[in-house]
This record gives structure tokens, C-alpha cells and sequence, in this order.
């Protein structure tokens, strides 16, 4: 027994696994295997000769089979029971037990924990003391150095504790003197001097309080008795005990080999020859053992790797102990290995052959990454879904949520980043760069490419089978495209019928479906009790048989206070799950049937939309009465009718279906439903026996052809018929609803024609939003601004309006903004090579849900009639200039004249004073002249200032 004193320093506070909650037993035992008494720690006291006999009678045989194999072989020990307590029930114990092996390997001592699970549903097994138990096992395992099993025995065993950070251990040599705050423990190691395993608790207890619980006493003692038998010598004979060595190592299930070590002048390993191999190892190699004795290793095993020889050399140099899991490439087989020196000259290898395993865990591994791209491809589709189905969200922010979701999809979500481009605008998410590593999917609106959808990694990842994306992503991106595609579509309807209010309205009367939308009332806790009638057509209104002035605020069941109770349900279900839910149900006033779609277009709100049935429903019920009645209905019904066999034939056809196809009934007898529909449509058609029963009857709109030709659309209601015959037949109605859909194409082309017109304008139209800027300009803004369309999509008109008309634009900005209409405003706007045009524009504000949104601008470009204006101005201002300046030349003339002609007539001079007269009467009647000229021009301007052209 060595003399220095081993002490473990403090512990660095860490989190080990416990369950302090289950009771707790630590148990040591015999190499042999024999069960002591179980302690009065967690169980009810019971002597290890009775713990047998009071094992349940269904676990006995089981778990003293398996306490042998266990002792036999040296395997861990994983065993559960259930025994009888001294109340006379039964617990149920989840035990585990460890060999502890000396530096030969020789198992002298097992240890392990006992835990009391009763009503648990399963057991937490990385307790800390099993923990510490097996680690401090390794540790006396993989030496045969005392000094060094002492030293990592004291490291390991505060992690026991409950508070390992206030835990210190030391080995002393002589003895020790257990007290409050401090665990001792001999160490039994026979001839050697004696020693003690001391724990002491680092904060000293108040009076005689014990810090430490039963099981850290137990736990202590179990480590000491492992110290003890590993470091005791062996009292058996050697010759016995290499007996008892070989047969267990003969028996041993896994491949064993016992090699001498061959060393070099320095000591150092040079080679290994064979000394025994086991069965096992004798039946792999396919020879006797006797044969292989004496061979060197490399001869002996061909097969041997050099990483399982180098792993012999290092075992052999150190002596540490070594487990390592080792393949043979040639055969693709997988060993784990147990290598250990028992003697300086001597090498132990153990192979268990696990290959097997190894596949097997191969093979789960690529399920779970199956698997796991599954969930991550599906957990990515329902998060896109989410964002699709979200209310009231718009298409850039679907695009933009779906751009910042889709790199989790990827088998990299860290280095993947997203693009979503769609008509020329980009959605990306945090990260996006151009990589050449990427892949890409169409979006596909109206039939035409609208964008993409890009996945890319930024940087180079190693390819799998040369293909840097899997399978499933390529599925994955094309099915985001493909929906994102229809979503753009469907959005873009909605839209622009929320636009277009006059389009709306005209479908909404006309439609030949009741349409109701209420608005849900709840009670105190939320529930809902009651629907408010917040909009209705002239349909729904002839159903109620009130006007929908009338109508409109009214309570549901106020109205018909018959139908709440089964109605609440229904409503209520739609309201709450937001699921929609086709019903067929009688209005109990009239008698009337309805097929009703219900349907929450919102939260809060509820739709409902209804088709009369009524002569259906009677058809129905005539049919199965009587056949004359179902005859009377067939023959009169002003919708087509149709029975149709499981295979498709017509056949019966009312006169209404007749007309409508203009067909002979026997002609139409020989023909299959299939015949009728419009050719290029028939491939999208199928089996329509087999649709109406997995649907329980079919409701869709499809193109049909006369025998003259025609093309006509019909609205199709199937159900199935059931009769005699076997598989019953199918009643189809058709409706003809060419009319309903020559209008709706009608109006499409209306939008269609406004589009050119605008195109076409000479004047400059466009609309501009307040949080989206300009989203439409006509091409005259190219002759008027000399701009593109598509530079000023997305910009700020009043980016492009002159300094000088600023104040003039936010007069008519302000007039927008309180919902009124701005005409004739004259506003300077910045060309694009920097001159000036002078437009007139009429303003019309976009009004959304009471709130103003956006204009509508029609500007014409009036530069020349300004500038023409202008000249205009200047040349009146310069008539006003010569009239004035024509007056006072007048003025300046006449008096020298007067000076003149007096001077003249006071001359001798009769012949100069008559020439003096003439001079004088020229230049009176020029005067004159001006004067005229004068009042002529005073009178122009007179007159066009009466008339506003001044």
C-alpha cells in the first residue's frame, strides 16, 4: 500500500446526471456473482438467502439465468424485477451491475445501483453514482499502477455527490477517525498496509448534522471495497488461476488472441508471435489453434490492418488499455477491439466482430436522414402554408415571408439563403448573395412565367453522388413555385375584383346563387349565439321574402327563429374551426331546400352561399316514391337531366337536355356522357360515376358540344341513384350558363379594351399609391417627361414636380386626402434632361375601405398654350407701352406747333408765313393720326379685357 497521501483537488461545479427523487441502493458483490442483502436504505430488510425467494414467481427463472450468463462472461449486468416488500407487495427494482477488473483483467468485484421504480414509466440509468461506479471501474481497469488508480480514483469521486464543489477526497495510509462532515472507509488490500478512503464535506457541519446521505455513504464504501480487491494480490495458486484464465478465454464469445511481444535492444516493440488463440478466433481464420502458435501475427492473420498494429504497438509500448473500433476495407467488415498488456511481454486482443451492427446502424442512420429531410421538406411546406393562408395578407408579403421560411427546408439551413423574383421585383432572404451553387424553379401565372424561385448555398458544400441538392429539394422548390404560382393568381383575382366595384356588384346581382354574408355576435365568453346581416343579393333577398333594405342588420334567428337550434351548431363550428362545410337543409317557413356552402371568409364574419334545390330535392324524393311522379319532374324541368350507368351511357335524358344538345333521345341513348363534353376538356374528365360516389356528388362548370357545333356552358350537379341494378346510377343536372359566362368574358374584355385606350392615350394616366408609389403610367409619359414607364414604377410623383409648384401640388394633395376631386391643377414637372412641362391635371382619389389610398391622374401637357400665353401677355403689355408713349409724343407736339404757328402769323413774310401754315397743318394731321391710332388701340384693349382675354 503505497504511503503518500492522494487528495483530489475541488471540482469545478458541473452538471451530472441524478434522479434523486427514485430511491437509491449501491451494492458491491463477490466475483462470483452472489447477491448480499439489500439494505434498509430504500427497501424493507431482506437476508441475501431470502432475496430469491422473494423474487416475483414470473422473474425468478429469468433473473437468475441472466445473474449467471453476466458472472460467466463478465458482461454488464441489466436486469429488472419486481420482490415482495415486508408489507407482502411487490416493488419494482431496475438494477445495473459492473465488473470491476484488476490490471490483468481479471474481474474481482462487482458494483452497481439498485433503483426502486414503481409507477415509473421509465428509469433515468445515468445516475451519478453508476456514473462515478463505472468510471472509477475504468480507472482500475486500464492500470495496474496503485499509485495511479488512487490518484483518478480521487478525481472521480465527487462526482457521486449532490454537491460535488463542496466534496474532498483522500487515500490515507494508517488510519482515520470518522466524525460529523467526513465519510471513512477502509480499504482492504491484505498484505499490503492499510489504508483509508476519507470524503470530507469543505463547509464543516453545524453540531452532529450529516451532510451526506445514505447512498454517499454507500457510494464511498463500494470504492473502497473496489480499491481494495484491485490492488489486493491474488491467494490462488498461479497454476489455478492460469487454469480458470484459459478456459474463460477459450469460451469467450468474441475472437481472442494472446500474443508475445517481441522487443528490440532499446525495449521498444518490434513484432508480436503468437501465443493461444481462443475458439472463436480459431473458427475465423479457419485453421486449428495448435497451428497458428509459434506464427508471427502479420502470418498468422493476413487480414490485420495497419491500424490495428499500430494500435498493438502503442498498447504494448504503454501498457494503457485501449477499446477502438477497426475495419478491414478488403472485406468491409467492422471489429471493435480490446487490447491490454498483462504482463510486460504479453498482449491480449479481444475482437467482437460487429459489422453486422454496423450496417444495421448504417442503415438507420439513412432512414433518419430520410426521414428527417421528409420532416424538414413537410415542416417547410406547412410553414408556407401558413403564410399562404394567413388573412389579409398581401402578395409581397407572402413573397417576402415565404422567401425568409424557405432555407429551412434545405439540407443546410445554416449556409442556404432564398430569392423569390416576380415581375421584375425581388424577395430575399437574410443573406441572399449569387452563388453558382444553386437551383431554381419557374412561377407560372396565367400561363405565362411571372418569376422564380432561387435556393442557393453561399458557399461550396461537398456533393453526395455528385449532386449538391437532393432529390427532395427539387421537389420541394418546385412545389413552392407551382403553389406560389396558383397563390399569385388567386390573390390577384381578389384584388382586382375588390377594385373593380362596378364589375363586382354586377356579378354579385346577377348571380344565380343566394349569397349572404353576416357578421358573428358573441356572448360574454366568446361563444357565438347569433349572425347579423351585413350584405345579401336581390337572390338571397327573394329567399327571405323581405326587401334587403329590410334585411340588412337584422339578426339570423330573429328572422327565423325556427332553425337555431340546428343551425347554432353548424354555424357555430364554421365559425370557430374556420373549416367550410356544404349542407343541403330546409327552409322551415316555405319548405324550400337549399345546397348551402358556408364558409368564413374572415374572422368575425361568416358567408353563405345557397343554391335553391328544391325541384332536385323533389326529383329525389319522386323517384324513390313512385315512378310516375320522378317522371312528372323529369319530363318538366326547365334544367337538363341525365341518368347516367356506372359506364358512362346516357341512359334517360328529360326534353330539356334534348334541347339543349339537339339530339334525338335515341341518338343520345347511344352515346356516353364522356361524348358530350367539349373534346379539348375531355382529358381532364374522368370516370363520373366514380367521382359522384367517393364525393357523394360532383358540382363544376364545363364547356360542352351541340350537335350543330356549339359550344355551350353547362353547370353540372350529380348524385348518386341508387336502384335495382348493381352500382346504382348517377342523376345529373345540367345547367346552361352560356349566358352567365358570355358576360364574364364580356367584361374581361371591357378591362381589356380600357388597358389599350389607356396605352394609347395621348394624355399622360397613371396611379400612384401612398405606401407603393406609382404602380401604373401610360407610355405618354415618355413624349411628355421623357421617361420610361419602368423607371418610374415604384417612385414618387412628387419627386418629379418643380420647387416652384410645390405649394400648388400640396393644395390638390390636401384636397385627395379628404376624398374630393382636384381638376384643372397646372403643375411644373422636371423632364427627364432637365427642362420643365407645364401639365393640367384631373385627380380622382382611391378610396379603400373608407380610407384614402392612392390617386388616379390624368395630366395633359399644356407647355405650348403657357408659352403662347405668355407671348400673348407680352405683346398686350407692350400695345399698353405705345398707347402711353403715343400720348405723350402728342402732348410734346402740339404745343411747339401752337408757338409755331403764331410766330408764323405775326411774320412779314406773307409767302414764308403761308409755307409755315402748310408745315404746320402736315404735321397737325399726322397728330391726328397718332390720335386716331390712339383710341383705336384703347378701344382693343378695352374690349378684350371685357371679354377675359387680357
Amino acid at each position: 500500500m503505497p504511503s503518500p497521501d492522494f487528495t483530489a483537488p475541488a471540482p469545478e461545479k458541473r452538471d451530472l446526471p441524478a434522479d434523486e427523487a427514485v430511491p437509491c441502493r449501491i451494492w458491491t458483490r463477490g466475483p462470483n456473482g452472489v447477491a448480499p442483502a439489500l439494505r434498509k436504505t430504500t427497501f424493507e430488510w431482506r437476508s441475501d438467502s431470502a432475496w430469491a425467494d422473494n423474487l416475483h414467481p414470473e422473474d425468478a427463472g429469468r433473473v437468475l439465468a441472466r445473474w449467471e450468463r453476466c458472472s460467466d462472461a463478465g458482461l454488464l449486468r441489466r436486469c429488472d424485477y419486481r420482490i415482495r416488500d415486508a408489507g407482502g407487495g411487490y416493488r419494482t427494482i431496475a438494477s445495473r451491475g459492473i465488473p470491476v477488473r484488476d490490471g490483468a483483467g481479471r474481474i474481482v468485484l462487482w458494483a452497481g445501483v439498485d433503483l426502486d421504480v414503481t409507477g415509473r414509466d421509465e428509469p433515468c440509468w445515468q445516475t451519478k453514482e453508476l456514473c462515478t461506479l463505472s468510471a472509477v471501474a475504468r480507472a482500475i481497469e486500464g492500470c495496474a499502477d496503485a499509485d495511479v488508480v488512487f490518484r483518478e480514483t480521487a478525481a472521480l469521486l465527487p462526482g457521486g455527490f449532490r454537491h460535488p464543489e463542496l466534496v474532498s477526497v483522500r487515500i490515507e495510509p494508517g488510519t482515520a477517525v470518522p466524525e460529523p462532515g467526513r465519510i471513512v472507509a477502509g480499504i482492504d488490500a491484505g498484505e499490503r498496509s492499510p489504508a483509508y478512503l476519507v470524503v470530507e464535506c469543505r463547509k464543516r457541519p453545524e453540531g452532529s448534522d450529516d451532510p451526506f446521505v445514505p447512498q454517499e455513504h454507500a457510494l464511498v464504501r463500494a470504492v473502497a471495497a473496489m480499491l481494495g480487491v484491485a490492488i489486493a494480490p491474488a491467494h490462488t495458486p498461479a497454476a489455478s488461476t492460469g487454469h480458470q484464465y484459459r478456459l474463460l478465454f477459450d469460451q469467450m464469445p468474441d475472437a481472442g488472441l494472446l500474443l508475445e511481444i517481441l522487443r528490440d535492444a532499446s525495449e521498444n516493440p518490434a513484432g508480436f508471435r503468437i501465443v493461444w488463440i481462443n475458439r472463436k478466433a480459431a473458427e475465423s481464420l479457419g485453421r486449428p489453434q495448435e497451428e497458428v502458435v509459434g506464427e508471427d501475427l502479420p502470418k498468422a492473420v493476413p487480414a490485420i490492418g495497419t491500424t490495428a498494429l499500430d494500435l498493438f504497438y502503442q498498447v504494448a509500448a504503454t501498457g494503457r488499455t485501449v477499446y477502438r473500433e477497426v475495419s478491414t476495407p478488403e472485406t468491409g467488415s467492422f471489429y471493435e477491439l480490446k487490447v491490454y498488456r498483462p504482463q510486460y511481454d504479453l498482449l491480449v486482443v479481444i475482437a467482437e466482430d460487429v459489422t453486422e451492427r454496423r450496417r444495421a446502424e448504417e442503415m438507420l442512420r439513412e432512414q433518419r436522414i430520410a426521414l428527417d429531410n421528409r420532416v424538414r421538406e413537410l415542416a417547410t411546406l406547412y410553414a408556407v402554408s401558413g403564410v399562404i393562408e394567413r388573412p389579409g395578407n398581401s402578395v409581397e408579403e407572402v413573397l417576402r415571408d415565404v422567401a425568409v421560411i424557405l432555407p429551412a427546408g434545405w439540407l443546410h439551413p445554416e449556409d442556404a439563403a432564398a430569392r423569390i423574383v416576380v415581375d421584375g421585383r425581388e424577395y430575399r432572404s437574410a443573406g441572399f448573395v449569387e452563388s453558382p451553387w444553386r437551383q431554381e424553379s419557374p412561377i407560372v401565372v396565367q400561363g405565362r412565367i411571372a418569376g422564380r424561385v432561387e435556393v442557393c448555398y453561399r458557399h461550396p458544400r461537398p456533393e453526395d453522388d455528385g449532386a449538391l441538392f437532393l432529390v427532395g429539394e427539387r421537389r420541394l422548390i418546385d412545389a413552392v413555385a407551382g403553389r406560389l404560382g396558383r397563390v399569385i393568381e388567386r390573390m390577384r383575382a381578389n384584388k382586382d375584383i375588390g377594385r373593380s366595384e362596378e364589375k363586382y356588384r354586377l356579378l354579385f346581382e346577377r348571380m344565380l346563387e343566394s349569397y349572404t354574408l353576416y357578421e358573428v355576435i358573441r356572448d360574454d365568453e366568446g361563444n357565438p349565439v347569433d349572425y347579423r346581416i351585413s350584405e345579401l343579393n336581390e337572390k338571397a333577398a327573394e329567399v327571405f321574402d323581405r326587401s334587403r333594405e329590410e334585411l340588412v342588420g337584422q339578426r339570423l334567428f330573429d328572422i327565423f327563429p325556427a332553425i337555431r337550434e340546428g343551425a347554432r351548431a353548424l354555424y357555430g363550428e364554421v365559425a370557430e374551426t374556420g373549416l367550410p362545410v356544404q349542407r343541403r337543409l330546409q327552409e322551415p317557413r316555405t319548405g324550400r331546400w337549399y345546397d348551402l356552402q358556408i364558409y368564413r371568409p374572415r374572422a368575425g364574419m361568416l358567408a353563405v352561399t345557397g343554391q335553391e334545390i328544391t325541384e332536385q330535392k323533389k326529383a329525389e324524393l319522386a323517384l324513390r316514391k313512385s315512378e310516375e311522379r320522378f317522371r312528372g319532374i323529369f319530363e318538366q324541368a326547365g334544367t337538363g337531366i341525365a341518368l347516367i350507368d356506372p359506364d358512362g351511357r346516357i341512359m334517360e335524358a328529360n326534353p330539356a337536355l334534348v334541347r339543349m344538345f339537339g339530339y334525338d333521345e335515341d341518338e343520345l341513348y347511344r352515346m356516353r356522357s364522356y361524348d358530350l363534353i367539349y373534346p379539348p376538356d375531355r382529358e381532364e374528365a374522368g370516370s363520373l360515376h366514380q367521382e359522384t360516389v367517393l364525393r357523394k356528388g360532383i358540382r363544376r362548370e364545363k364547356r360542352y358540344l351541340t350537335k350543330d357545333g356549339r359550344i355551350v356552358w353547362g353547370r353540372l350537379t350529380t348524385s348518386l341513384l341508387h336502384d335495382s341494378g348493381e352500382g346504382g346510377l348517377v342523376i345529373a343536372m345540367l345547367e346552361d350558363i352560356t349566358d352567365w359566362r358570355e358576360m364574364q368574358n364580356a367584361l374581361g374584355e371591357s378591362e381589356e379594351r380600357f388597358r389599350q385606350i389607356a396605352q394609347r392615350s395621348f394624355d399622360m394616366i397613371y396611379t400612384c399609391y401612398h405606401d407603393r408609389g406609382i404602380t401604373y403610367i401610360s407610355p405618354a409619359v415618355a413624349r411628355i417627361l421623357g421617361y420610361t414607364p419602368d423607371e418610374l414604377i415604384g417612385r414618387r410623383c412628387q419627386d418629379y414636380v418643380a420647387p416652384s409648384s410645390l405649394p400648388v401640388w400640396e393644395e390638390g394633395r390636401e384636397k385627395i386626402a379628404r376624398g374630393e376631386p382636384v381638376e384643372g391643377l397646372e403643375v411644373e414637372f422636371r423632364r427627364k434632361d432637365g427642362s420643365v412641362a407645364f401639365l393640367e391635371l384631373n385627380e380622382s382619389p382611391i378610396v379603400e375601405e373608407g380610407l384614402v389610398v392612392g390617386v388616379q391622374i390624368v395630366g395633359r401637357d399644356v407647355s405650348e398654350r403657357v408659352r403662347y400665353e405668355d407671348m400673348r401677355l407680352q405683346a398686350f403689355y407692350q400695345i399698353e407701352q405705345n398707347i402711353e408713349q403715343f400720348a405723350v409724343l402728342a402732348d410734346h407736339i402740339r404745343l411747339p406747333l401752337q408757338v409755331i404757328l403764331g410766330m408764323a402769323d405775326l411774320a412779314d413774310d406773307e409767302a414764308m408765313s403761308e409755307k409755315i401754315r402748310e408745315q404746320v397743318d402736315r404735321i397737325n394731321a399726322i397728330v391726328r393720326q397718332l390720335d386716331e391710332g390712339w383710341v383705336e388701340s384703347r378701344d382693343i384693349r378695352e374690349f378684350l379685357r371685357r371679354n377675359e382675354l387680357v
